[in-house]
């Protein structure tokens, strides 16, 4: 599920931000760049996030930027005063004195800057941002998550509504296709003998027979809106429930013989791959 989230402080003259970037992903996908003095936490952090971001391609940057006003950042003069030597020496270069300093200075130790000292109270003060960051991530995924699933119960209640409207038809389709059977052999005069034709018709209209599907499509729908009320990640769970409702679908569709029928199928199966879309964005 996507998301973002930052957090910015000062601590010492020197400016941290905090940035969770969350986009959609099958698996737990996690990549953090920290501070040199962060590392020794890294491992409990990694903990705190696999535990409350379970799903997503997450990226986590913690940046510091050192204060204007101090001496920080140093110029090492006597190595670029050589850089700038040897540049000279060089017979296939020509430039100026500007020129010169602007390679100096993007060659190696050209200038220093020194390493952010913090004690354990500061640090600690850093990673409960970092935890702040988290949950600021995760209600914006909650919110996001919640208007899915507004749309989830949508669409399966447009699909429990047109499997409503196919049980209305299945009540009199079976007994037409049986009359209507019945009349063409009347219209063709055919002798016949009742007892094999009833066998032979039971056999024939059982395979249009979609009593069994339509039962085991009301279960899967209401064990569909059970899982919605789950206090859990159920993302895969809810696959799995779309795949059993596409299965049975399926099945009614080869099975009924009907235009209405198909029309309706159409229908649920448009609503039904819409839920499989957003499925895969939620945890």
């Amino acid at each position: 599920m996507t998301g973002y989230a930052s957090e910015s402080f000062i601590i010492n003259s020197t400016k941290f931000i905090v940035e969770i970037k969350s986009v959609n992903s099958k698996i737990l996908d996690l990549n953090i760049r920290f501070p040199h003095f962060l590392k020794a936490y890294e491992n409990d952090l990694r903990k705190e996030i696999s535990n409350k971001l379970h799903r997503g391609k997450i990226e986590i940057n913690v940046n510091s930027e050192i204060g204007a006003n101090t001496d920080e950042v140093s110029i090492n003069k006597e190595i670029i005063t050589n850089y700038i030597q040897q540049l000279k020496q060089l017979n296939d270069i020509s430039s100026d004195e500007k020129d010169y300093l602007k390679m100096a200075m993007r060659l190696p130790n050209a200038y220093s800057s020194k390493s952010i000292e913090l004690n354990n109270t500061e640090i600690n003060n850093i990673i409960d941002k970092i935890s702040i960051a988290i949950k600021n991530l995760n209600d914006y995924r909650a919110k996001e998550g919640s208007e899915m699933e507004k749309d989830f119960k949508n669409k399966i209640s447009v699909i429990k509504e047109l499997l409503g409207n196919i049980e209305k038809i299945e009540k009199d389709r079976i007994s037409k296709k049986r009359t209507k059977l019945l009349d063409e052999f009347k219209r063709i005069e055919l002798e016949i003998d009742n007892n094999r034709l009833e066998q032979e018709m039971i056999y024939y209209l059982e395979k249009y027979d979609i009593n069994e599907e339509i039962i085991r499509l009301k279960s899967n729908i209401l064990i569909f809106e059970d899982a919605l009320h789950s206090n859990e990640p159920v993302g895969k769970k809810l696959g799995f429930i779309c795949q059993e409702i596409g299965r049975e679908i399926n099945t009614i569709g080869s099975k009924a013989n009907d235009a209405s029928l198909q029309k309706l199928v159409i229908e649920m199966k448009d609503n039904l791959e819409k839920i499989k879309e957003n499925i895969l964005n939620i945890l």
